[in-house]
């Protein structure tokens, strides 16, 4: 009997311990960070008893997805029969979260504030009886002494008694002060502890197993959360036309996931100014037409339709930067940290550098008078599709100095890249109406305007430099209205988009000068509003 009492008993305790919960605490170790989210990767080791067991994993973000929750355990006698989220677990076997080392401090601060308060009421009540005494002074030694040596017994008395309340003040006010340094010293070193302290957040993961025998456990749990983000930048460094550009591939990381990521291996996955340094670039340019009787306007370049799109055929320039060693799979680029990085989870910036490169590149000036009277040098490089280049802004400092900012525009189909590296003051360009070759006349039908300028620039760098120069002529898709080219001094003339091109070297101190003239005819009785 006494046997059996013993084995229900010992059965019963058993079951008791089973169903206590395991707590363990997760660490995050690895974090895929997108441009709007992050996977976080922990890893964690614990210990269960054969039979069923609840593992309570906390640490575990107050943002997760839960979706997206992955549960890897290495052992197979170990089976999952359920996991579930919460951020309000509670329970009567939930573990001490107190750090040692803070829990000192703090109740350090409790001492030091439990003698701050009854060093006051001390303060207090021996003011209070200073006060009194010197309300009642009259009282103590007034003119109804009966005679002198009372008197000067109460004067005494009152001196005295002055003397010591005073003297104990200035023990207090002193003591009080040493109090007050120490609590703010106190106070000091438990914000230094905690910020020492990673972030934990309310979140857990409540999982039960079953196992055939008791067995040591390690466990890996990923999950995605929102509350994260990176954004690639570059910085573009030049010093002297002759040298290769000096890139440097930048991220700027912030995560709200309510943990803190304390030296954790970083893969930035690519899943997505004050002075803006891009070049201008030409379109054609169609004359808006129309005949004064009937008031009918003639469709012309800047009226939105299909046929007008396609017969224009725009030109862009795009601007790029380095790469970065990198992995690249079928859906996206990622970028791997080499090195462990702490990243709080205070929503606030977090800079990177990830990769510092070479690049070579040819550099020449670019310029179009008619938008910009500026001299734009750009950087071309050729092979770009050897650099894993993502589109991001990029910082511009060319010769020590910070010149603007740009954007890195990878997306495209040419086979080179241009960066423009912004606009050189010592490249002087004008252009001048030659009012001798200008004029405009009057037929009985018609009339016929001509226009005649001169493109004049100087270079008054101590170096030669070489420049695409671009400039345009009208075009017009009425029959009416007739456009011919008289000068264009050797340009590259593309009729189709009215585009003039010359690649032109300009000495030291050399001015050049380019001649541009064409001439317009058209009805008397038509109106034209953007020929100049």
């Amino acid at each position: 009997m006494k046997k059996n009492l013993f084995l229900f008993f010992l059965c019963i305790n058993a079951l008791c311990l089973a169903q206590k919960p395991i707590f363990v605490k997760a660490k995050v170790n690895a974090v895929n960070v997108y441009r709007s989210s992050a996977e976080l990767q922990n890893s964690i080791s614990f210990s269960i008893p054969a039979g069923s067991s609840e593992v309570v994993i906390t640490n575990i973000s107050d943002e997760i997805e839960e979706r997206s929750l992955q549960i890897n355990i290495n052992n197979k006698n170990v089976s999952i029969l359920s996991s579930q989220y919460t951020d309000n677990y509670t329970s009567e076997y939930d573990m001490d979260k107190t750090n040692p080392r803070i829990k000192k401090v703090t109740d350090s601060i409790t001492i030091v504030e439990n003698l701050i308060s009854k060093s006051n009421i001390e303060l207090e009540a021996n003011t209070k009886t200073l006060e009194l005494l010197d309300k009642n002074q009259t009282v103590l030694v007034g003119s109804n002494a009966s005679n002198v040596t009372q008197l000067i017994q109460l004067t005494e008395f009152y001196k005295n008694k002055r003397i010591e309340i005073s003297n104990i003040l200035a023990a207090v006010n002193k003591n009080n002060a040493v109090l007050q340094k120490k609590l703010a010293r106190l106070k000091s070193s438990l914000k230094i502890n905690s910020e020492m302290e990673e972030a934990s957040s309310d979140g857990v993961l409540i999982v039960r197993l079953t196992s055939s025998t008791p067995v040591n456990v390690k466990a890996e749990v990923s999950y995605l959360t929102r509350n994260a983000s990176w954004q690639p930048f570059y910085e573009i460094r030049g010093n002297k036309l002759s040298e290769p550009l000096d890139v440097i591939f930048k991220a700027k990381i912030r995560q709200d996931t309510g943990l803190d990521w304390k030296g954790v291996k970083l893969s930035l996955i690519n899943g997505r100014s004050s002075h803006k340094n891009i070049a201008p670039v030409l379109n054609p340019w169609f004359l808006n037409s129309y005949k004064n009787e009937e008031k009918v306007v003639a469709r012309a370049y800047g009226i939105k339709s299909d046929t007008i799109a396609k017969e224009q055929n725009i030109e862009e320039v795009v601007v790029t930067a380095m790469g970065f060693t990198s992995v690249e799979n079928q859906f996206n680029i990622s970028f791997d940290v080499d090195v462990p990085y702490d990243i709080l989870g205070n929503n606030e910036d977090h800079l990177i550098n990830l990769k510092q490169i070479k690049i070579p590149a040819t550099y020449k000036y670019s310029a179009i008078p008619k938008y910009n009277r500026d001299a734009f040098l750009v950087a071309k490089i050729k092979d770009f599709n050897k650099f894993n280049l993502i589109s991001a802004p990029a910082t511009i400092v060319f010769e020590n100095m910070y010149i603007g900012e740009t954007n890195i525009k990878p997306d495209q189909t040419n086979d080179e890249l241009s960066i423009t590296l912004g606009d050189d003051k010592k490249i002087s360009i004008q252009k001048e109406i030659v009012d001798d070759k200008s004029s405009i006349k009057l037929f009985s039908s018609y009339q016929e305007k001509t226009y005649t300028y001169d493109i004049v620039i100087r270079n008054n760098k101590k170096d030669p430099i070489d420049m695409e120069l671009k400039d345009q002529f009208p075009l017009s898709k009425d029959e009416s209205v007739k456009i011919e080219l008289l000068q264009s001094d050797q340009a590259e003339v593309d009729k189709e988009k009215g585009y003039l091109t010359w690649n032109v070297k300009i000495s030291p101190s050399e001015t050049k000068k380019f001649r541009v003239s064409y001439k317009v005819r058209y009805p008397k009785d038509y109106s034209i509003n953007n020929l100049n």
